[in-house]
């Protein structure tokens, strides 16, 4: 898969002109932390023959991958660049999951996590290119709420990918990083008024580093078999008093982007998902 990898990404650059630079830049802007040097002995290394120092890890070849495959979809070309990796940092799963969230407690934390990931992998949402319609939804979230950022997150093994964003947000982030796998794990809305005054959460990398958080609202997103594969979450550098009735808003655009997450096409249909409704 390495050797395969690295080949497609060649053919990828070759056929669609792309340039080292800007290859490059949206690698970084989603999380790499390699060197344009690095990135250029690795692209320009003999692929049956990829020398230690040339190679990148996994996880850097995969955002790597992803910066192509996104410049392709922006240009409305077809990509097919693939990935190490499936659900962004993790266990390789090829089949949806075996079983319903409804019977995760027959499962050990460890076998419910892999039927998560299953999950994610069979919803299709990590493969396929831009998303119009979420895109619209977190612009149109943004201004109802009046915040800095909205958007549809994804939660993989190890990070958090955003499947469609508005604000200054990362693309890319470590799972233990965010507010959005403490809502995957506990299968419940969140709503921080203000992060300050929630123990919890006051000494988060988020609240105390960039962006500076103060405010932080979301809903799971299920995917096939019902498994939470990531969120609807609006967020704020200023807090913001959170009503009845905007929680009522929010579980509405979270029910569309629900509505959107199940209408994708997925692996093989055999565990639909569920509406935010029905949680």
């Amino acid at each position: 898969m390495h050797q395969i990898q690295l080949e497609l990404m060649l053919t990828a650059l070759s056929t669609g002109g792309l340039s080292l630079e800007e290859v490059w830049l949206d690698y970084c802007a989603l999380g790499g932390r390699r060197t344009e040097a690095h990135v250029e002995r690795f692209l320009q290394a003999d692929p049956g023959r990829q020398d230690a120092d040339e190679d990148l890890g996994d996880l850097d070849r995969d955002i790597l991958a992803h910066a192509i495959n996104e410049m392709f979809w922006d240009r409305d070309l077809p990509s097919c660049v693939p990935y190490i990796l499936d659900s962004m940092g993790g266990v390789r799963t090829t089949d949806s999951p075996t079983i319903s969230a409804a019977a995760a407690w027959l499962l050990t934390d460890e076998e419910a996590e892999t039927e998560r990931l299953r999950s994610l992998t069979a919803s299709g949402l990590l493969a396929s290119g831009p998303a119009p319609v979420l895109d619209a939804l977190v612009s149109e979230a943004r201004d109802a709420f009046e915040v800095s950022s909205a958007g549809v997150s994804l939660i993989g093994a190890d990070h958090r990918f955003l499947k469609a964003s508005v604000g200054p947000l990362r693309q890319l982030l470590p799972r233990r990083e965010t507010f959005c796998s403490e809502v995957v794990r506990s299968s419940a809305p969140l709503v921080l008024p203000d992060t300050l005054g929630d123990e919890q959460f006051r000494h988060h990398p988020l609240v105390t580093g960039k962006p500076s958080l103060r405010f932080y609202a979301a809903y799971p997103l299920r995917g096939p078999g019902g498994w939470n594969i990531g969120t609807f979450c609006i967020l704020d550098q200023y807090p913001h008093r959170f009503s009845a009735g905007d929680r009522r808003a929010l579980h509405g655009f979270a029910d569309r982007a629900q509505r959107e997450v199940r209408r994708h096409p997925h692996d093989d249909g055999r565990a639909p998902g569920i509406d935010v409704g029905e949680l």
